[in-house]
């Protein structure tokens, strides 16, 4: 049932399908978005608690299934689509949540960030991605994602979820995380991750070497403004740091708030 090339590991385990709906149900919204329905065992849980449900399902034969099992049922609007592509600000909803791929979390979770609409979220991703959003500087898994998820949002491991609770079990446990957003300027959040994406983009040399492509001869005056030593590595770089970096570039006209990662 379960195809690897789309990461399928499908929760089975009750007790969890429910703590994981009383969990988004406590956001207070009247709709909800769902990613990866799957089974639709948490279609299921979804349906009780909210006025209706928004689910997407890239997988054409179990979105058939989901037909089977709810497409008379007027609380459920059912998606045959990838998530990245879905116009989420489209959909009246505020809060998602999902058991997301992991070779699709990061991009699943800067959609997320960006939509307009979306206020709050809780995603079960395996604890390696987890593990990386909550990190904190100079930890080896502090980066990229850790300052950008960090600064849209208010997140935090809400419990584990062992392994043996999906069908097929993945290879790690797996954690429920969920993200509060803060009121971020676009402008600003697509730029700080053009600068995190070169100050994280080879880890083993320092910041300076990392921003060098960038900045050129003006690179060690520029870190030296902010306290960091030539010697520093991206890691060792708080959130607030990298977001003053980058409002300066800015300023500067060295970053384009066009691009994206």
């Amino acid at each position: 049932m379960a195809k690897q090339k789309l990461g399928q590991h499908f929760l089975f385990d009750k007790n969890i399908l429910k703590k994981i709906a009383f969990l988004v149900q406590g956001y207070g919204s009247k709709g909800v978005l769902e990613i990866g329905a799957g089974l639709g065992t948490l279609t299921e849980q979804l349906i009780d608690l909210f006025e209706h449900t928004y689910t997407v399902e890239l997988d054409k034969s179990l979105y058939n299934r989901l037909v089977q099992k709810f497409g008379d049922n007027k609380k459920v609007t059912i998606i045959n689509d990838d998530i990245l592509n879905v116009n989420i600000e489209a959909l009246p909803v505020s809060i998602a949540v999902g058991n997301i791929p992991y070779y699709i979390t990061t991009p699943i979770i800067f959609k997320l960030l960006e939509a307009a609409n979306i206020k709050q979220f809780s995603l079960l991703m395996q604890k390696e991605v987890a593990t990386r959003i909550v990190a904190k500087p100079g930890s080896k898994d502090y980066g990229i994602l850790s300052v950008n998820v960090q600064y849209q949002s208010d997140v935090n491991i809400a419990f584990k979820v062992n392994k043996g609770s999906f069908s097929p079990p993945p290879k790690v446990d797996s954690f429920v995380v969920t993200f509060s957003k803060k009121d971020t300027p676009l402008q600003l959040t697509r730029s700080l991750r053009i600068l995190t994406q070169k100050a994280f983009g080879m880890r083993r040399k320092t910041l300076f070497n990392n921003l060098k492509g960038l900045l050129g001869e003006d690179t060690a005056e520029f870190i030296k403004q902010f306290g960091i030593a030539p010697t520093a590595r991206a890691e060792e770089i708080d959130v607030e740091t990298f977001v003053k970096m980058t409002e300066a570039l800015i300023k500067k006209g060295a970053l384009s708030p066009l691009k994206t990662i």
